[in-house]
């Protein structure tokens, strides 16, 4: 059995529904046929034009030169360049998929490069640098990294 008030609490929540339902099908459908607008228009787009268009060129040419320089399936070491936690590492390691990233850490919380020259396995021998917010990877062998390391604690 129905009561009166279970009835009309259905009924008002099934009218907010369908008035919910009224006020955004407008807006989504712009948004949808805009969406589908702009994919047509870059469809047959290489993913490095659509890396420029979308990141930048300086952000596609270092993802590009990174790419060249890690064969597929190779590894690499990645640090996250700025002093805390941020995106910039997931972006990189979907760019530069298939290749394997050993996650260091956050750069202002690894040791100095002597210990952490101690700690490494000596591959792999490159080393991803990852900021966020447009700002490109960088890409360096490991001997030049831990230099920097080292004068990064020196300056401390």
């Amino acid at each position: 059995m129905l009561s009166f008030a279970g009835a009309v609490f259905r009924a008002l929540t099934l009218g907010l529904f369908a008035l919910l339902l009224l006020v955004s099908l407008p807006q989504t459908a712009l948004h949808v046929v805009r969406r589908a607008g702009y994919a047509v228009a870059h469809w047959n787009e290489s993913p490095l034009a659509a890396r420029r268009r979308i990141l930048g060129e300086p952000y596609a040419d270092a993802v590009a030169r990174i790419r060249r320089a890690i064969p597929p399936g190779g590894e690499y070491l990645l640090v996250n360049g700025r002093s805390e936690w941020e995106g910039g590492p997931y972006w990189a390691r979907f760019e530069l998929a298939p290749r394997r990233a050993r996650f260091l850490g956050l750069w202002s919380e690894l040791p100095d490069g002597e210990t952490l020259r101690r700690r490494l396995p000596p591959q792999p021998s490159l080393v991803v640098i990852a900021f966020r917010d447009g700002e490109p990877p960088v890409l360096m062998d490991r001997e030049t990294f831990l230099r920097e390391l080292d004068r990064f604690h020196d300056g401390c």
